[in-house]
């Protein structure tokens, strides 16, 4: 874009709009982030990304792989987690909060990056130059011959005070004995001062002085602050006592003024050491002005025009920005788009599954009258097409004849994104086909985040037909310890989680994670004799594994001491054994309301309690035999079989403290409108009124 057409654009068309500055959370940012490895790829889930251009990624992850193969960006590969036991993320899936930290330039920004303290982050404009600014001064001090050396000192110890960005200072007495060089800088170092300590217009008339100085340095950096003292003056007119932008208050001469400021600079210095630095300034003016169709024609040519000393993207941020300032503004208006890295980002959004009854996908012809846009991408546009009848349409067949027909090198993410595609329609088609076409890619991918995905979906079939050798061993085929993990937790059944004990390549990890999870499904399904069975594979100090209260050592195993229970007392009559005895107890009378009272028991006072349980329950997708377990449906049988006494007193006490503190039932069976629990309630009362827990229940929740 012509840098004068463009301001001459801002200054005829300038209408002030409203500011959209509230920031939108993803789905489920309040919860705890866990992946989805089934890979469906068409609902959104910013815990669940993948390093494929589909729907269901943010936003920000398809603008960063689409700025891969542009030559923009740089990704590397994600840390998995290590430790089978804790392992919560492989390397595919990813949050989305993860990507942009490994996201770097491949082109250079010619704008030098702001590298602010750690200690004293701010992401206020005005902050973010205070340590480097102090770099650069001294710097240019002791290069400057027109200072005396004694002075030199002075002013370089002048500016090392000014450290905090809200700590005021005060201004420096100028020496009319000095120098009239260090005069110059003294007054700049007193707009410095007025800069970060907000007094913008006090500031402003300093710079604006100095801008007329003989000094090179002071003459063109003064030049260069008054465009920030501008945007900032403009920011604080605008902002309100919590920090938010009210657009009826924007003071548009400021705006105007920041604006002439940058066309001022560039025309003074075309090739000046703040031209990118400018530039990428005046994106902010259009933020706050609201100018998308400027904003979106400016971040076109940045992106079309890498070389120029103009550039100034910063690849691990510009998504973010793009996101926050088009995608979720307010007055986003999609008529803007008209290049393929933005319409792609668009129609994938578009393409998502919402909930939502309003929402409306974007439709067959609303995408293929975008064709001429995509001239010089052809193929990306094909895959839209492609990705249109799969996710939105559901014609498989179909989409497949806009895929190419053999396997490519996979060297860019619309290769990829392709063959994942194909992957995806298989799997719906053919099952075997699906595996023969993830294996064939996953021999062939010489990318970390490729072969991470790759081997994700490879690991979901074998976790269906119980390839154990693919998850054991020091080096497996399925190398992620997440994916691992997932298959001897979620997927195993008796055989396989037998098998990986025993087996003499399994890692002892990965047989502390079958033992583990081997003798807790065990006892929810209520297979005591298998419990029975494999109680022996139990570490002889077992007692001293308690996950994170262990030594450093054994902090990252599983809780073995879990099942070393010693029994309790309810009352003096009713006893419940150890654990062992107990299981042993339970395959002679599985049905004794004691016995499930005591295993209920067991499972209240474990460690991780009846969630734990419940947990398994709800996701038990194993071959495992038996029935699950849960302690409110023994109380319930209680209640309705057994005679009056102490054991169905206690069952009416705990089956209404299922529901304590707050109504949600945390004792694993059907839940019960609150008129039973308060029968419960009464009848505890009425017939049981001298027990300590009729004494102690005040609720019935």
């Amino acid at each position: 874009m012509n840098i004068t057409t463009l301001y001459q654009s801002i200054f005829i068309a300038f209408i002030p709009t409203t500011l959209f500055i509230t920031q939108q959370s993803y789905a489920g940012s309040d919860e705890y982030c866990s992946p989805d490895f089934s890979l469906d790829g068409s609902d959104y889930n910013a815990c669940s990304n993948l390093p494929v251009l589909i729907p269901g990624n943010d936003n920000k992850t398809n603008m960063t792989l689409l700025l891969s193969d542009l030559g923009l960006a740089r990704i590397k590969t994600l840390k998995p987690d290590l430790n089978l036991w804790s392992a919560q993320y492989g390397s595919v899936p990813f949050d989305v909060s993860l990507f942009p930290t490994i996201t770097e330039n491949k082109v250079n920004n010619k704008r030098k990056p702001f590298k602010p303290d750690q200690d004293k982050v701010s992401y206020e404009e005005r902050c973010i130059s205070l340590q480097q600014g102090q770099q650069s001064f001294t710097n240019q001090v002791k290069a400057n011959k027109n200072i005396p050396i004694a002075e030199k000192q002075l002013l370089i110890d002048a500016r090392s005070k000014l450290i905090d960005c809200e700590k005021s200072i005060g201004l420096i007495s100028v020496n009319p004995n000095w120098s009239v060089t260090t005069r110059q800088y003294a007054s700049y170092l007193n707009g410095s001062i007025l800069f970060y300590n907000t007094n913008f217009s006090a500031a402003s008339k300093i710079y604006t002085a100095l801008s007329q100085v003989e000094d090179p340095w002071l003459k063109e950096t003064a030049q260069y602050m008054l465009i920030r003292t501008e945007l900032n003056t403009a920011f604080a007119s605008a902002q309100d006592q919590y920090g938010d932008i009210n657009p009826d208050k924007i003071n548009h001469v400021s705006v105007k003024n920041f604006f002439n400021n940058i066309t001022e600079y560039l025309k003074l210095y075309p090739k000046g050491q703040y031209v990118a630095s400018a530039r990428g300034l005046m994106r902010r003016g259009l933020w706050l002005t609201d100018r998308q169709d400027l904003l979106v024609n400016e971040i076109v040519w940045q992106i079309n025009h890498p070389e120029s000393p103009l550039y100034n993207l910063e690849m691990d941020q510009l998504p973010a920005e793009l996101d926050r300032r088009v995608f979720r503004s307010k007055n986003f208006n999609p008529k803007l788009l008209n290049e393929p890295f933005l319409l792609t980002t668009y129609n994938l959004m578009q393409m998502r599954k919402t909930g939502d009854e309003n929402y409306k996908p974007i439709t067959w012809t609303q995408l293929n009258s975008q064709k001429a846009f995509f001239k010089t991408q052809p193929e990306l546009f094909q895959y839209l097409q492609a990705a249109h009848l799969f996710y939105v349409q559901g014609k498989n067949q179909d989409a497949l004849s806009y895929l190419p027909k053999a396997a490519t090198q996979n060297n860019s993410a619309l290769q990829l994104s392709q063959q994942f595609l194909i992957g995806q329609i298989l799997e719906k088609q053919n099952k075997a086909q699906a595996h023969q076409h993830w294996l064939q890619l996953y021999q062939h991918a010489n990318n970390g985040n490729t072969k991470a995905l790759l081997e994700t979906a490879l690991a979901n079939h074998f976790n269906q037909s119980q390839n154990t050798q693919a998850f054991i061993g020091k080096n497996p085929q399925i190398s992620q310890a997440i994916l691992q993990k997932n298959f001897i937790h979620d997927f195993a059944n008796e055989k396989s989680l037998q098998t990986i004990i025993q087996s003499s390549i399994s890692t002892q990890n990965q047989k502390n994670t079958a033992i583990y999870t081997l003798l807790s499904k065990s006892l929810n399904v209520q297979n005591f004799a298998l419990f029975n069975q494999n109680i022996q594979y139990l570490p002889k100090d077992a007692n001293q594994y308690k996950s994170y209260e262990s030594n450093d050592a054994l902090k990252e195993q599983p809780p073995f001491s879990d099942f070393i229970w010693q029994g309790s007392n309810i009352t003096p009559q009713l006893k419940c054994p150890d654990l062992i005895t107990l299981s042993k107890q339970l395959v002679q009378s599985p049905k004794n309301a004691l016995l499930n009272v005591c295993l209920g028991e067991y499972m209240r006072h474990s460690r991780y309690g009846d969630y734990y349980y419940s947990w398994q329950t709800e996701n038990n997708q194993t071959n495992f035999k038996g029935t699950p377990f849960a302690r409110g449906t023994a109380y319930k049988n209680i209640i309705q079989t057994e005679p009056n006494g102490d054991l169905k007193a206690y069952a009416l006490y705990r089956s209404v403290m299922c529901y304590s503190p707050n109504g949600t039932n945390d004792c694993g069976d059907a839940d019960v409108p609150k008129n039973t629990r308060k029968q419960w309630f009464d009848q505890l009362k009425r017939d049981y009124p001298n027990s300590s827990w009729a004494k102690s229940l005040k609720y019935y929740w």
